[in-house]
């Protein structure tokens, strides 16, 4: 099974593999119909969610957010189970390992076989409860979902699909190519002074005026983006409303002051598809994988009880 993770398979066969384990019991015919245990969310997870959410968004989360957090539990709790089904659990070295430290870790001799240690921590049940098992099966049986998706290669037609519907987003940003000279704290009251010397002075003036700086002074075209992750927000708002052409400024940074001499700029424009066509091969890819683990997790949901406790009042 282990190659099976790294070797490329037709979705239609992967998903039949991922649901034999479930639908067998049902072809054996059995004296009783097999009833899947119900997936049962406690309200002390939803709550742990619902914080998680409120930390990474910095407000109180909606319904719909908490709703999808306890959606996406779910299908964790059903591909564990798929994996521990398909004995994913079995053939898997990080999984050894981490049985074969544990038991160590618990009291077991350094002297002892590891094969050994192995097979006690499963008799004992530790790759059940363990939380690192639980993760690498899920991810596991996720990778192969997903890898699965990816084949056969995205075709031309395809791209220019995914292309197309994504146009009005891919921009290229404005950029500015700029000459800039910086005074520190210390001399921010010698930066009108140095800009008046300078009057209709080229680019390549004022060196001598200037203090030192980590950024050389000949700037590459940048966005705002870019701009306002290297010297600030209020530089890259400053610099994007000069002229080119003249020195101008103070620009204040997060350092100090700058005087900028604007060599050009560029507006935004529409990408061409040729210059993202790897881009979208990378984007359709992981469209599949989404709606290959989506289906997988939606046949698994198929007849089993889902319990969310409410939070308690």
């Amino acid at each position: 099974m282990l190659a099976l993770m790294w070797r490329p398979l037709p979705a239609f066969f992967l998903i039949g593999l991922l649901l034999f384990a479930g639908d067998r019991l049902l072809l054996e015919e059995p004296a009783e119909a097999f009833v899947p245990p119900p997936v049962r969310v406690p309200a002390e997870r939803v709550e742990e969610l619902r914080r998680s959410l409120w930390l990474r968004g910095g407000g109180e989360p909606s319904e719909e957010e908490i709703a999808a957090m306890v959606d996406a539990e779910v299908a964790d709790e059903l591909l564990y189970r798929e994996a521990l089904a398909l004995g994913f659990d079995r053939d898997d070295p990080v999984i050894f390992n981490r049985l074969v430290m544990n038991m160590r870790f618990a009291g077991a001799g350094e002297d002892r076989d590891a094969g050994e240690l192995y097979r006690e921590a499963r008799e004992l049940g530790m790759h059940l409860t363990d939380i690192v098992v639980r993760r690498r099966l899920i991810q596991r049986i996720r990778l192969l979902i997903e890898s699965a998706a990816e084949h056969p290669e995205p075709s031309s037609e395809e791209l220019r699909a995914y292309f197309d519907a994504r146009s009005d987003e891919l921009i290229r940003p404005a950029r500015v190519r700029f000459v800039h000279r910086y005074f520190s704290r210390e001399h921010e009251q010698d930066a009108r002074g140095a800009l008046a010397s300078l009057g209709g002075a080229g680019p390549e003036a004022g060196s001598d005026l200037a203090d030192a700086f980590l950024h050389p002074p000949e700037q590459p075209p940048q966005s705002r983006r870019e701009l306002a992750g290297r010297f600030g927000a209020a530089f890259a708002d400053g610099i994007f409303a000069l002229e080119p052409g003249a020195w101008a400024g103070p620009v204040p940074s997060a350092y100090g002051q700058h005087l900028v001499y604007i060599r050009e700029r560029s507006e935004e424009e529409p990408l061409a598809f040729e210059a993202v066509k790897d881009k979208m091969r990378y984007g359709v890819l992981a469209e599949r994988g989404e709606a290959a683990l989506a289906d997988v997790v939606a046949r698994l949901r198929e007849g089993v009880e889902v319990r969310v406790e409410p939070p308690a009042s």
